[in-house]
């Protein structure tokens, strides 16, 4: 792996913080959406969602979720390069994620966060996530 740029490594930092900025927001879809490339994978089977393809399965999963959230807060750390050529990237980063149900309880999330990014001409961009557990979810 050649060494990642200053510039780029904060530049795909941020955009995983405009991700968890976006969800966060519980509203922002064309946010979320701006994350990613268009025919981007969105894959959470790993924690037992299913894997999205592309801008419109992404929106609706969010629709959903939104309609049944009443908050949510996601907090990243740990972020790492694991991969980069110069146009594309991975990066790995820990993140607790927090959400109140609109229904009554709660859930906290303790895991990692992979994506895959792509730079383009509006800058980076992801083209694949997924994301672990580091401690399973309770109840």
């Amino acid at each position: 792996m050649i060494a990642c740029p200053i510039e780029d490594r904060l530049a795909i930092q941020d955009l995983l913080v405009s991700y968890a900025h976006a969800v966060d927001s519980l509203h922002d879809l064309n946010g979320i959406c701006a994350v990613f490339v268009e025919d981007a994978v969105f894959d959470l089977s790993g924690i037992g969602f299913p894997s999205l393809n592309g801008h419109g399965e992404i929106r609706k999963f969010f629709e959903d979720t939104f309609t049944a959230m009443a908050a949510h807060a996601h907090y990243l750390t740990n972020f790492a390069i694991t991969a980069y050529d110069g146009d594309t990237a991975s990066i790995r980063a820990y993140v607790i994620g927090m959400g109140k149900y609109k229904a009554g309880g709660g859930i906290t999330v303790n895991g990692r966060y992979y994506f895959d990014v792509v730079r383009t001409p509006e800058g980076w961009k992801a083209k694949r996530y997924t994301m672990d557990f580091l401690i399973p979810i309770e109840g």
